[in-house]
C-alpha cells in the first residue's frame, strides 16, 4: 500500500525552496527512505549543493511512479514481463534491405500454449492496396510505434534502477500491446473473392445499420482495443499472492465491461480474428455470442 502522505511530502519538497544544507539533507533523507541506498545518501551529503540536481531527478522519478499508484515491486514485475519479450523480438530483427518494404515483428501463436509464441517478420501484404483505408493505415502507424518501442527499449537497457526505468517501461507497456493488437488486425484482415471485407470488425451479410448502431459498434471496438492491454496485465498479475481485493474487483469489472462490448460486435454480425479470440479466452471472456441453444449445450456438457 502506497503511503499517500509520504508521496505528498516528496511533492512538497520538490515544489519548495531547498537550497540550504538542511533542506538538501531533508530531501536526501526522503530518498534514503525510498531506496535504502546509504552510499547514495553519503554521496549527496558530501557535496550537497553539487548533487542537488541529481537529488531532484531521483525524487521526481519516485514521485511519478507513486502518483501512478505503482510501487518498486510493480515496476520490477512490469520489467520482467515486457523486457524479455522485447529482447527476443529485437534480437531477431533483420537488417533493412534497400528498396524493400520495412519488416515488422508479428506474433505467431500457432497452436502453442500461451507464453510460447514465436515472433516472425513480415512485410507489407501483397494485397495492401486493396485493403480498406483504415486497415492500410495500420502499417505506417505500427512502423512509427516500432521505432518508438526500440528507442524506449534501448534506453531502458542502459538504466539499472526501477525508478529510472519506470517512465520508459510505461511507454513500452502502452505502445507494445497496442502494436501487437494492431498488427494482428492487419495480418488477419481478410478480403473475400469479390473484394469484400471479412476481417475483424467487418460486416457480414446483415441489414444496414442505423447511424446510432454504427456509433455503438465503433465505440465498442475502440473500447476493446484500448482496454485489452490493461485486462491482460491484471489477469497476469492475478497469479501473484500480493493481488489485492481491490485489484480483483477492478479485474472483474473490466472483464465484464469488455465482455459487453464483445457482445455488441457479435450481435451486429461482426467477426473476430483468431488472434483476438485467443486473447479474449485467455482473459476469461467468451468470444461467441450467447444464444439459448448455446446455453442449453453448455448445460448438457456440465
Amino acid at each position: 500500500m502506497i503511503d499517500q502522505k509520504f508521496t505528498e511530502k516528496i511533492a512538497r519538497w520538490l515544489d519548495s525552496e531547498h537550497n540550504t544544507v538542511a533542506q538538501i539533507e531533508e530531501g536526501a533523507q526522503l530518498l534514503l527512505s525510498l531506496n535504502r541506498d546509504g552510499a547514495m545518501y553519503q554521496r549527496i551529503m558530501r557535496r550537497p549543493h553539487r548533487e542537488i540536481k541529481f537529488l531532484e531527478y531521483k525524487l521526481q522519478r519516485f514521485l511519478r511512479l507513486r502518483q501512478d499508484g505503482q510501487t518498486i515491486r510493480d515496476v520490477i514485475k512490469l520489467n520482467d514481463e515486457i523486457m524479455p519479450e522485447l529482447e527476443t523480438v529485437t534480437n531477431k530483427e533483420p537488417q533493412p534491405i534497400e528498396n524493400q518494404p520495412t519488416l515488422l515483428p508479428v506474433l505467431q501463436p500457432d497452436d502453442q500454449p500461451a507464453g510460447n509464441e514465436q515472433f516472425v517478420r513480415k512485410g507489407i501484404r501483397p494485397d495492401h492496396d486493396q485493403l480498406p483505408a483504415e486497415i492500410q493505415a495500420i502499417w505506417p502507424a505500427n512502423a512509427e510505434r516500432w521505432k518508438k518501442i526500440k528507442e524506449a527499449y534501448e534506453t531502458c537497457k542502459q538504466l539499472t534502477e526501477p525508478c529510472d526505468r519506470y517512465e520508459y517501461l510505461k511507454v513500452l507497456k502502452e505502445t507494445w500491446y497496442k502494436y501487437k493488437q494492431e498488427m494482428a488486425r492487419y495480418d488477419d484482415y481478410r478480403l473475400s473473392a469479390d473484394g469484400g471485407s471479412e476481417g475483424e470488425g467487418a460486416a457480414e451479410q446483415t441489414p444496414a445499420l442505423t447511424p446510432e448502431q454504427e456509433k455503438e459498434l465503433k465505440n465498442a471496438d475502440s473500447y476493446i482495443s484500448k482496454n485489452m492491454p490493461q485486462l491482460q496485465m491484471l489477469v497476469s498479475a492475478a497469479k501473484e499472492e500480493e493481488f489485492s481485493e481491490e485489484q480483483i474487483n477492478n479485474l472483474e469489472n473490466l472483464r465484464q465491461r469488455i465482455q459487453q462490448r464483445v457482445d455488441v460486435l457479435l450481435k451486429y454480425g461482426r467477426t473476430l480474428t483468431d488472434e483476438r479470440k485467443v486473447q479474449l479466452k485467455q482473459c476469461g471472456i467468451n468470444p461467441t455470442l450467447e444464444t439459448p441453444e448455446n446455453n442449453e449445450q453448455g448445460k448438457e456438457s456440465e
